[in-house]
């Protein structure tokens, strides 16, 4: 008996063979198949293996033959790739905006890929961590992280290594775990040191983050010189972030036309510019806390002058959140310089400001310093109500480290003016932050 033809008998494996397969199945001619967006040449050419269609010339091919896309390049590791990569900097792109739903979602969908194994997984687990952070969910941020640090190998991956010790130092420290945060975010700075990693960025962001945490731990020596290196790193640019949202836009209908290489291309173009416009965030990030260093220091000049620069360079990028920072940091050079009225004011409008943008944390610090300016003006019902707001709020995000330093203020503040009892109880919740809800009212 004849055998079946060849073509009939084995299963299509390529993608030009799924199109010839898919078209004669429904009796169809290569000119037909074409129609009026392709070309006859180009469908015997896709057919033959000597062409590979775009995805948008797919997309037209797979619409006329009744069948899905992945029939035709469901198994080709290319495409594959290619989503992944897409999606991974699509997940990049949306951490700039803090857009946290898109970076789920777009990091789900990476992770949904066979082929997402490795240092790769480890990103996208970042990834989903930093949204997690950013919405309050630590359990479940240390959780990814812990999992993506089984990911990587110190000789093959240290700059995902780097960013991972880095991100977990952010988390312990938001957590109130200094020590830890201290010694993950110097684990993350001697990887690049000793690998010799060339990421400003995430150097300057490493060394912002320690030298913070240095300060709150009173090491202000350590603090100045690590605040200082950050300055150095640190790369000054223009407002690009709407060239950067137009970039996005671009690869996001390039994406939907089907044209994945050139949407990725826009994407890692919108991204080089995020990443310029957050290295304003950085210097200002610096700016900011070097001036809280030399104040603490009693460099008054110097703080002054820092501020002033930082003001300025928050107005110019549209920081509304550094901006208020700083006024509360200039407000409290004003009240150590002997003006409660003013310092006042200023306190109070930052407050306000930073009440708008969310940060509870530099909320408690104005409240911290309009108390004090209450305080220096005797109205010390004003004070009393500042500074409980305060500790509430510090209680309510558990920062115990801040929370502690303020209650000893406050009890200092109490026995000036012969409240020794509330000054004991004060006294007891900075030696003990973790028993603030039975805190006095």
């Amino acid at each position: 008996m004849a055998s079946l033809p060849a073509e009939v008998v084995q299963k299509p494996v390529t993608l030009g063979e799924r199109v010839r397969f898919a078209r004669r199945e429904l009796g169809m001619s290569q000119a037909q198949l074409a129609g009026e967006e392709l070309t006859k040449g180009f469908i015997s050419q896709v057919e033959a293996g000597l062409v590979r269609p775009s995805l948008r010339s797919l997309q037209v091919i797979a619409l006329r033959l009744g069948r899905s896309l992945d029939y035709f390049i469901g198994d080709e590791s290319l495409a594959g790739a290619k989503r992944r990569v897409f999606h991974r900097l699509a997940a990049q792109a949306a951490i700039e905006r803090r857009d946290w739903g898109a970076v789920r979602h777009e990091a789900t969908a990476a992770l949904a890929q066979p082929s997402t194994l490795g240092p790769e997984r480890a990103t996208l687990l970042r990834y989903l961590a930093t949204a997690d952070t950013a919405e309050g969910k630590r359990e479940q941020a240390f959780e990814r992280l812990a999992e993506a640090m089984t990911l990587v190998d110190a000789n093959s991956d240290p700059t995902e290594l780097a960013h991972l010790l880095h991100a977990r130092g952010v988390l312990y420290v938001e957590h109130g775990q200094l020590a830890a945060g201290v010694e993950s975010l110097e684990g993350a700075r001697d990887v690049m040191e000793q690998r010799e990693i060339t990421d400003p960025r995430l150097r300057a962001r490493t060394l912002v983050h320690l030298g913070t945490v240095y300060r709150r731990l009173h090491r202000t020596a350590k603090a100045l010189a690590t605040y200082e290196l950050a300055l150095a790193v640190a790369s000054r640019s223009s407002e690009l972030r709407l060239a950067a949202q137009s970039y996005m836009g671009v690869a996001v209908a390039l994406y939907d036309a089907g044209e994945l290489d050139s949407a990725i291309a826009n994407y890692q173009r919108a991204l080089g510019l995020f990443e310029r416009v957050s290295d304003i965030g950085v210097e200002l990030s610096v700016m900011q806390s070097l001036a809280t260093v030399q104040f603490e220091n009693g460099d008054m000049t110097a703080a002054r002058a820092t501020v002033d620069r930082c003001s300025e360079r928050a107005a110019l990028a549209g920081d509304l959140r550094v901006g208020a920072i700083v006024d509360v940091l200039r407000a409290r050079i004003t009240l150590e310089e002997g003006d409660a009225e003013s310092a006042l004011r200023l306190a109070e409008a930052a407050e306000h400001r930073l009440a708008d943008v969310g940060d509870e944390r530099q909320r408690a610090d104005a409240l911290r310093v309009a108390a004090a300016a209450d305080h220096a003006r005797e109205n010390y019902a004003a004070s009393d109500r500042a500074y409980r707001a305060a500790i509430e709020l510090l209680a309510s995000i558990e920062d115990h480290p801040d929370l502690s330093t303020l209650a000893a203020e406050y009890a200092q503040k109490l026995r000036a003016r012969g409240d020794l009892e509330s000054a004991f109880a004060y006294l007891e919740l900075a030696r003990d932050p973790g028993a603030s809800r039975r805190h006095p009212s």
